[in-house]
Protein backbone atom coordinates (compact mmCIF):
# COMPACT_ATOMS: atom_id res chain seq x y z
CA UNK A 1 0.00 0.00 0.00
CA UNK A 2 1.39 3.58 -1.01
CA UNK A 3 1.89 6.26 1.92
CA UNK A 4 -1.00 8.42 0.46
CA UNK A 5 -3.08 5.46 1.13
CA UNK A 6 -2.35 4.35 4.52
CA UNK A 7 -2.64 7.99 6.03
CA UNK A 8 -6.03 8.05 3.82
CA UNK A 9 -7.12 4.79 5.79
CA UNK A 10 -5.57 5.85 8.94
CA UNK A 11 -7.73 9.16 8.53
CA UNK A 12 -10.78 7.60 7.60
CA UNK A 13 -10.29 5.12 10.76
CA UNK A 14 -9.79 8.30 12.70
CA UNK A 15 -13.03 10.27 11.38
CA UNK A 16 -15.11 6.62 12.58
CA UNK A 17 -13.83 6.67 16.25
CA UNK A 18 -14.82 10.23 16.39
CA UNK A 19 -18.22 10.02 15.85
CA UNK A 20 -18.71 6.66 17.09
CA UNK A 21 -16.98 7.01 20.31
CA UNK A 22 -18.89 8.98 23.31
CA UNK A 23 -17.99 12.49 23.56
CA UNK A 24 -20.36 14.02 25.47
CA UNK A 25 -21.60 17.47 23.54
CA UNK A 26 -20.58 16.40 20.29
CA UNK A 27 -22.15 14.75 17.52
CA UNK A 28 -21.71 10.90 17.71
CA UNK A 29 -23.94 7.46 16.90
CA UNK A 30 -25.58 7.97 20.38
CA UNK A 31 -26.76 11.24 19.91
CA UNK A 32 -27.16 13.80 16.91
CA UNK A 33 -26.96 17.85 17.78
CA UNK A 34 -29.25 20.28 16.74
CA UNK A 35 -28.13 20.94 13.31
CA UNK A 36 -25.27 18.07 12.92
CA UNK A 37 -26.18 14.56 11.98
CA UNK A 38 -23.32 11.97 12.44
CA UNK A 39 -23.46 11.69 8.12
CA UNK A 40 -22.43 15.14 7.92
CA UNK A 41 -19.10 13.84 9.53
CA UNK A 42 -19.16 11.06 7.88
CA UNK A 43 -19.34 12.70 4.28
CA UNK A 44 -16.66 15.24 5.38
CA UNK A 45 -14.20 12.55 6.28
CA UNK A 46 -14.91 11.40 3.11
CA UNK A 47 -14.51 14.27 0.72
CA UNK A 48 -11.03 15.66 2.75
CA UNK A 49 -9.02 12.96 3.33
CA UNK A 50 -7.61 12.96 -0.16
CA UNK A 51 -7.23 16.80 -0.12
CA UNK A 52 -5.14 16.61 2.96
CA UNK A 53 -3.38 13.57 2.20
CA UNK A 54 -2.05 14.76 -0.96
CA UNK A 55 1.28 13.99 -1.87
CA UNK A 56 2.82 17.28 -3.39
CA UNK A 57 0.73 19.93 -1.54
CA UNK A 58 2.15 22.65 0.48
CA UNK A 59 0.72 22.77 4.02
CA UNK A 60 -1.52 26.00 3.15
CA UNK A 61 -2.79 24.01 0.32
CA UNK A 62 -3.30 21.03 2.15
CA UNK A 63 -5.99 23.00 4.68
CA UNK A 64 -7.75 24.82 1.84
CA UNK A 65 -8.14 22.48 -0.17
CA UNK A 66 -9.46 19.81 2.64
CA UNK A 67 -11.79 22.78 3.66
CA UNK A 68 -13.34 23.70 0.14
CA UNK A 69 -13.70 19.69 -0.47
CA UNK A 70 -15.60 19.54 3.13
CA UNK A 71 -18.13 22.73 2.47
CA UNK A 72 -18.60 21.50 -1.17
CA UNK A 73 -19.90 18.02 0.16
CA UNK A 74 -21.74 19.42 3.29
CA UNK A 75 -21.98 23.25 3.30
CA UNK A 76 -20.84 23.81 6.77
CA UNK A 77 -18.32 23.79 9.22
CA UNK A 78 -17.83 19.87 10.46
CA UNK A 79 -13.94 19.54 10.83
CA UNK A 80 -11.71 22.35 10.22
CA UNK A 81 -9.83 21.88 13.96
CA UNK A 82 -9.70 18.13 12.95
CA UNK A 83 -7.58 19.48 9.22
CA UNK A 84 -6.01 21.94 11.27
CA UNK A 85 -4.37 19.43 13.17
CA UNK A 86 -4.36 16.68 10.79
CA UNK A 87 -2.53 18.32 7.75
CA UNK A 88 0.89 19.32 9.71
CA UNK A 89 1.10 16.12 10.94
CA UNK A 90 0.57 14.72 7.28
CA UNK A 91 2.93 16.92 6.10
CA UNK A 92 5.67 15.93 8.44
CA UNK A 93 5.28 12.76 7.40
CA UNK A 94 5.76 13.63 3.75
CA UNK A 95 8.86 15.39 4.54
CA UNK A 96 10.76 12.33 6.36
CA UNK A 97 10.70 10.80 3.13
CA UNK A 98 9.80 7.54 4.76
CA UNK A 99 6.55 5.66 5.20
CA UNK A 100 5.14 5.03 8.69
CA UNK A 101 5.46 3.84 11.46
CA UNK A 102 8.06 6.63 12.31
CA UNK A 103 10.03 6.74 15.53
CA UNK A 104 8.18 9.11 17.48
CA UNK A 105 11.38 11.34 18.05
CA UNK A 106 11.79 11.79 14.34
CA UNK A 107 8.13 12.73 13.96
CA UNK A 108 8.68 15.33 16.85
CA UNK A 109 11.67 16.90 14.44
CA UNK A 110 10.07 16.64 11.08
CA UNK A 111 7.16 18.40 12.83
CA UNK A 112 8.85 21.48 14.18
CA UNK A 113 10.51 21.40 10.57
CA UNK A 114 6.64 22.25 9.26
CA UNK A 115 6.31 24.27 11.51
CA UNK A 116 9.12 26.59 10.99
CA UNK A 117 9.37 26.41 7.72
CA UNK A 118 5.59 28.16 6.95
CA UNK A 119 5.34 31.01 5.35
CA UNK A 120 2.47 33.78 4.29
CA UNK A 121 0.81 32.53 1.83
CA UNK A 122 0.83 29.40 4.09
CA UNK A 123 -0.92 31.79 6.42
CA UNK A 124 -3.14 33.64 3.80
CA UNK A 125 -4.62 30.14 2.17
CA UNK A 126 -5.39 28.92 6.23
CA UNK A 127 -7.55 32.45 6.38
CA UNK A 128 -9.39 31.60 3.73
CA UNK A 129 -9.70 28.15 4.92
CA UNK A 130 -10.73 29.42 8.30
CA UNK A 131 -13.28 32.10 6.91
CA UNK A 132 -15.22 29.54 4.19
CA UNK A 133 -15.79 27.45 7.30
CA UNK A 134 -16.76 30.02 9.94
CA UNK A 135 -16.06 28.24 13.23
CA UNK A 136 -18.00 30.10 16.08
CA UNK A 137 -16.72 32.17 19.02
CA UNK A 138 -13.95 34.53 16.33
CA UNK A 139 -14.86 37.89 17.65
CA UNK A 140 -12.11 40.71 16.31
CA UNK A 141 -8.31 40.48 17.03
CA UNK A 142 -6.44 43.45 17.16
CA UNK A 143 -3.80 41.79 15.57
CA UNK A 144 -3.36 39.41 12.64
CA UNK A 145 -7.66 39.25 12.31
CA UNK A 146 -9.49 36.14 10.41
CA UNK A 147 -11.23 39.07 8.64
CA UNK A 148 -8.16 40.62 7.42
CA UNK A 149 -4.97 39.66 5.12
CA UNK A 150 -1.91 38.08 7.33
CA UNK A 151 1.26 39.57 6.62
CA UNK A 152 2.99 36.93 8.88
CA UNK A 153 3.98 33.19 8.74
CA UNK A 154 1.15 31.00 9.38
CA UNK A 155 3.05 29.99 12.51
CA UNK A 156 3.51 33.38 13.30
CA UNK A 157 0.15 33.65 13.14
CA UNK A 158 -0.99 30.44 15.48
CA UNK A 159 1.21 31.91 18.41
CA UNK A 160 -1.00 35.65 18.17
CA UNK A 161 -3.82 33.53 18.70
CA UNK A 162 -2.31 30.47 21.01
CA UNK A 163 -3.65 32.17 24.23
CA UNK A 164 -7.28 32.28 23.33
CA UNK A 165 -7.42 28.66 21.03
CA UNK A 166 -5.81 25.87 21.82
CA UNK A 167 -5.52 25.15 18.40
CA UNK A 168 -3.42 27.61 17.68
CA UNK A 169 -1.38 26.53 20.49
CA UNK A 170 -0.10 23.57 19.48
CA UNK A 171 1.28 25.25 16.47
CA UNK A 172 3.44 27.50 18.89
CA UNK A 173 4.32 24.49 21.29
CA UNK A 174 4.75 22.15 18.33
CA UNK A 175 2.05 19.77 19.08
CA UNK A 176 3.22 19.12 22.90
CA UNK A 177 -0.17 18.86 23.94
CA UNK A 178 -1.01 15.88 21.66
CA UNK A 179 2.33 14.22 21.40
CA UNK A 180 3.25 14.05 25.37
CA UNK A 181 -0.08 14.12 26.52
CA UNK A 182 -2.96 12.35 24.39
CA UNK A 183 -1.12 9.96 22.12
CA UNK A 184 0.29 8.22 24.95
CA UNK A 185 -2.83 8.40 27.04
CA UNK A 186 -4.81 6.89 24.00
CA UNK A 187 -2.27 4.24 23.80
CA UNK A 188 -2.57 3.56 27.21
CA UNK A 189 -6.11 3.07 27.56
CA UNK A 190 -6.12 0.88 24.36
CA UNK A 191 -3.97 -1.20 25.66
CA UNK A 192 -5.63 -1.63 28.91
CA UNK A 193 -9.16 -1.77 27.67
CA UNK A 194 -8.12 -3.38 24.19
CA UNK A 195 -11.60 -0.90 23.16
CA UNK A 196 -10.45 2.04 20.72
CA UNK A 197 -13.74 3.84 21.78
CA UNK A 198 -13.60 3.64 25.07
CA UNK A 199 -9.91 4.83 24.53
CA UNK A 200 -10.99 7.80 22.46
CA UNK A 201 -13.83 8.43 25.50
CA UNK A 202 -11.65 7.98 28.00
CA UNK A 203 -8.78 10.74 25.92
CA UNK A 204 -11.69 13.06 25.11
CA UNK A 205 -12.73 13.11 29.26
CA UNK A 206 -8.75 13.49 29.86
CA UNK A 207 -8.36 16.20 27.92
CA UNK A 208 -11.49 18.08 28.69
CA UNK A 209 -10.52 17.87 32.42
CA UNK A 210 -6.73 18.69 32.19
CA UNK A 211 -7.34 21.54 29.38
CA UNK A 212 -9.98 23.84 29.52
CA UNK A 213 -11.85 23.55 26.22
CA UNK A 214 -11.04 26.81 24.00
CA UNK A 215 -14.41 26.63 21.83
CA UNK A 216 -16.66 26.91 25.18
CA UNK A 217 -14.33 29.55 26.43
CA UNK A 218 -14.48 31.58 23.23
CA UNK A 219 -18.44 31.09 23.28
CA UNK A 220 -19.36 31.28 27.12
CA UNK A 221 -16.31 32.56 28.99
CA UNK A 222 -13.58 31.36 30.93
CA UNK A 223 -15.54 30.43 34.32
CA UNK A 224 -18.32 27.89 32.05
CA UNK A 225 -14.94 26.14 30.42
CA UNK A 226 -13.65 25.79 33.98
CA UNK A 227 -16.83 25.14 35.16
CA UNK A 228 -16.73 21.79 32.48
CA UNK A 229 -13.73 20.61 33.13
CA UNK A 230 -14.15 20.68 36.98
CA UNK A 231 -17.29 19.13 36.22
CA UNK A 232 -15.78 16.10 34.44
CA UNK A 233 -12.56 15.67 36.52
CA UNK A 234 -13.51 13.53 39.12
CA UNK A 235 -15.55 11.22 36.67
CA UNK A 236 -12.76 11.06 34.29
CA UNK A 237 -10.73 9.77 37.16
CA UNK A 238 -12.90 6.98 37.93
CA UNK A 239 -13.49 6.24 34.55
CA UNK A 240 -9.36 6.09 33.61
CA UNK A 241 -8.50 3.77 36.57
CA UNK A 242 -11.69 1.37 35.98
CA UNK A 243 -11.28 -1.49 34.11
CA UNK A 244 -14.99 -1.78 32.73
CA UNK A 245 -15.49 2.09 31.37
CA UNK A 246 -18.63 0.42 30.21
CA UNK A 247 -20.47 0.65 33.29
CA UNK A 248 -20.22 4.53 33.13
CA UNK A 249 -22.17 5.20 29.81
CA UNK A 250 -25.36 6.21 31.81
CA UNK A 251 -23.28 8.83 33.72
CA UNK A 252 -21.50 9.88 29.87
CA UNK A 253 -25.26 9.90 28.27
CA UNK A 254 -26.74 11.88 31.22
CA UNK A 255 -23.99 14.47 30.63
CA UNK A 256 -24.30 14.65 26.71
CA UNK A 257 -27.66 15.45 27.08
CA UNK A 258 -27.26 18.32 29.50
CA UNK A 259 -24.09 19.39 27.40
CA UNK A 260 -26.77 19.46 24.16
CA UNK A 261 -29.63 20.70 26.26
CA UNK A 262 -27.45 24.05 27.17
CA UNK A 263 -26.19 24.03 23.30
CA UNK A 264 -22.61 23.31 25.01
CA UNK A 265 -19.72 21.78 22.49
CA UNK A 266 -16.24 21.03 23.67
CA UNK A 267 -15.45 20.90 20.13
CA UNK A 268 -11.75 21.72 20.82
CA UNK A 269 -11.48 18.99 22.73
CA UNK A 270 -13.05 16.58 20.08
CA UNK A 271 -10.23 17.86 17.86
CA UNK A 272 -7.68 17.33 20.52
CA UNK A 273 -8.54 13.94 20.64
CA UNK A 274 -8.74 13.43 16.68
CA UNK A 275 -5.46 14.55 15.99
CA UNK A 276 -4.13 12.39 18.95
CA UNK A 277 -5.19 9.37 17.71
CA UNK A 278 -3.69 10.16 13.84
CA UNK A 279 -0.39 10.52 15.61
CA UNK A 280 -1.01 7.79 17.64
CA UNK A 281 -1.07 5.95 13.74
CA UNK A 282 1.87 7.39 12.79
CA UNK A 283 4.62 6.18 15.08
CA UNK A 284 6.03 2.86 16.45
CA UNK A 285 4.00 1.29 19.77
CA UNK A 286 6.46 0.94 22.30
CA UNK A 287 7.47 -2.50 23.66
CA UNK A 288 5.41 -3.92 25.45
CA UNK A 289 6.78 -5.58 29.07
CA UNK A 290 5.59 -9.20 29.52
Amino acid sequence: MELQEKLIELYHHVCWLDVHSLKPGNVSVYANSKDLKIDDFLSSAQASAEPITHVHKSLGQRILNAAQATHQMVGTNTNLGIILLIAPLVQAVYDTKRGIPLDSDELRKSLGCVLRQTTVEDAVLVYQAIRLMNPGGMGEKDNQDISQEPNVSLLKTMEFASSWDRIAAQYSNCFNEILSFGLPKFRSLKHRWQDEKWATTGLFLGYLSHYQDSLIERKYGMLKAKEISDMIRELEMELCRSDLPGGYEAQLLQIDSQLKRDLINPGTTADLTAASIFASGLVNEPAVEQ
